[in-house]
Formats: C-alpha cells, sequence, structure tokens
C-alpha cells in the first residue's frame, strides 16, 4: 500500500501541479527552456539537426508517459483490489488526473509570468479544489497524495516522494 501511493505519486507528478516545468510532446513541440538549453548544447556539440534532437526528446516523453499511465492505473487497480478505493472511485481519479493534466499543460505558459507567490496560491486554490473533489465523490482526501508532484521536487518540495501511503478510507 504504501510503495503504491509513493509509485501514484511519483507516476503522476510530472504531469499534474508540476506542469510549469513540463512540455507534452503531444499537444505542444515546443520544451522546456532546461530542454531547450540541453538540445541547443547538443545540436552545437555533435553537429546534429535540432529537428532531430527535439524529436528524441519527444519521443522519449512520450514513452515515460505512457508507462507512467500504465503504472498509475495498475497502482488504483491494486487499490480496488484491496478494497481501499471503489472500482467507480478509480474511474473518478483516473478522468481528475487527465482532467489536471490537461489543465496544467493549458496553463503553463501563463504560469511561468507568475511570481512564486501567485503560483502558491494557484498551488493552493487547486488543493482546496481536489479537497473538495475527494469529498464529493466519497474519497478519503488522504489519497489526494495521488496528485501532487512531491516524487519529482514538485510544490510539495524536497523533491523526494512520498514512501508513507495514504491511511484507509
Amino acid at each position: 500500500m504504501y510503495i503504491a501511493a509513493a509509485a501514484i505519486t511519483a507516476a503522476v507528478g510530472a504531469t499534474t501541479l508540476t506542469g510549469v516545468k513540463m512540455a507534452s510532446a503531444a499537444t505542444s513541440p515546443t520544451t522546456t527552456d532546461g530542454q531547450s538549453s540541453l538540445i541547443q548544447k547538443l545540436v552545437a556539440k555533435f553537429n546534429l539537426k535540432e529537428a532531430d534532437v527535439k524529436a528524441v526528446f519527444e519521443q522519449e516523453h512520450s514513452e515515460r508517459e505512457a508507462a507512467r499511465q500504465k503504472d498509475v492505473e495498475a497502482k488504483l487497480t491494486q487499490l480496488v483490489t484491496d478494497g481501499k478505493i471503489t472500482a467507480d472511485q478509480k474511474t473518478k481519479i483516473i478522468a481528475k488526473l487527465a482532467e489536471l493534466k490537461t489543465k496544467m499543460e493549458a496553463n503553463r505558459d501563463a504560469m511561468k509570468d507568475k511570481t512564486q507567490a501567485e503560483r502558491k496560491a494557484a498551488m493552493d486554490a487547486q488543493k482546496t479544489e481536489l479537497e473538495t473533489w475527494a469529498k464529493d465523490n466519497g474519497i478519503s482526501t488522504d489519497y489526494l497524495s495521488l496528485f501532487h508532484g512531491g516524487g519529482h521536487g514538485g510544490p510539495r518540495g524536497g523533491g523526494h516522494g512520498h514512501d508513507d501511503a495514504p491511511s484507509t478510507n
């Protein structure tokens, strides 16, 4: 159970609240500033075509994203099997994760222009919204760790992930 929550946190972290840092190959050919810098260095050092290097980064991102999604669904299935959540709650969680991913990707550029305090306020508002959503759907708020980027140095800070799982319903 503890491992499942940690794995889910890590799996979804990069695509939820840390969307400011991530670019999605599926929705945008652009890359983050860090990736752009690395791409430019590789292009210059090895005399490569920028489009080819970007394509490699986008393919890798796409493959990792698919693996994360598969892992999340497997962990949620295990939670259903263990009686921690219902099949309906699993479906709702998957839908909510997809909704948050889309929202973060859409707001990625706007968030870059925000101050740290403004980004924190936005994340706090997102947390409040998730708490309300969880309560409305009969999902223990302990499972909200599924939606945070702690495993990737996200908004919870630290970047060490969660080794402790939420308590049972």
